[in-house]
């Protein structure tokens, strides 16, 4: 279900409006790798210690047992924008765009990797390995780190986003995926509704079997899909999700803020 994380990010509100998602600069490939929350790339993410006076140890985002300090968000910005950055300037409503995206993802990862804990879900280090070579025998040989190489993405950081990424499918194949239920009415209503799309070659059909495979897997996908934003709501109600707005506005103007501080 890989699609569910690229096409949802949790909408939070400040002052009345809703925190958009946005879509990611040029390179998304390397952003989808890097940027979906890094916690498992910070050291101590959602485990962090009492609050301290350092702003950069303020808790930016918090649970009911897991806290992201603004330190470790600005460290899992800049993994993620030498992911795409160049030599050209870059706009700055994008990298305001590309924070408030990182903001959601990684307070919607906290949020999974709770509920995970909370099922007793984990992800033993066969199940990674097994999942590693099976993108690399994608690829030629080598090619596959000189691609993270020339992305400036370290092979630790891939792998452990890798960790997380499958940690959040097995929570939502457990939650999601395994109670959806689809019925031969359901697949007829759906094949008679997109007909045209199935539209096949009298001299080539294709099986039956295959043809309903497919409508199954579509219709599954739409199912999660529809009920996934709910579910996270209800999640974040539950273990109290809160996002530090006023640590947030501080941290998109840091300059402002200090320049304040002067006159006083």
């Amino acid at each position: 279900m890989r699609t569910i994380f690229g096409k949802f990010a949790i909408s939070y509100t400040h002052d009345g409006k809703s925190a958009k998602r946005c879509s990611p600069p040029a390179a998304s490939h390397v952003w989808g790798i890097v940027c979906c929350a890094t916690m498992m790339a910070i050291a101590g993410a959602g485990c962090s210690g009492p609050d301290s006076p350092s702003p950069q140890d303020a808790v930016l985002i918090r649970t009911d047992q897991e806290t992201v300090t603004q330190a470790q968000f600005e460290r899992a910005f800049e993994a993620a924008r030498i992911a795409y950055s160049d030599d050209r300037s870059v706009d700055p409503q994008i990298i305001e765009d590309a924070r408030l995206r990182l903001l959601n993802q990684m307070t919607e990862e906290v949020i999974i990797d709770r509920r995970a804990k909370e099922l007793g879900i984990s992800l033993d280090d066969n199940e990674l390995e097994a999942a590693i070579q099976a993108i690399k025998k994608d690829y030629p040989e080598d090619e596959f780190e000189q691609m993270l190489l020339e992305s400036a993405i370290p092979y630790s950081l891939w792998k452990d986003r890798l960790r997380v990424r499958l940690l959040m499918e097995k929570v939502v194949n457990r939650e999601l995926v395994q109670p959806v239920n689809i019925t031969v009415e359901d697949i007829e209503a759906y094949y008679k509704a997109h007909e045209n799309d199935y539209a096949v070659n009298d001299e080539n059909p294709p099986e039956m079997e295959e043809l309903k495979r497919r409508i199954v897997e579509q219709l599954r996908l739409e199912k999660v899909e529809a009920a996934y934003p709910q579910w996270m709501d209800g999640l974040r109600a539950r273990y109290g999700v809160e996002i530090n707005w006023e640590l947030w506005e501080q941290s998109r103007h840091p300059d402002a803020e200090s320049n304040g501080q002067e006159k006083e």
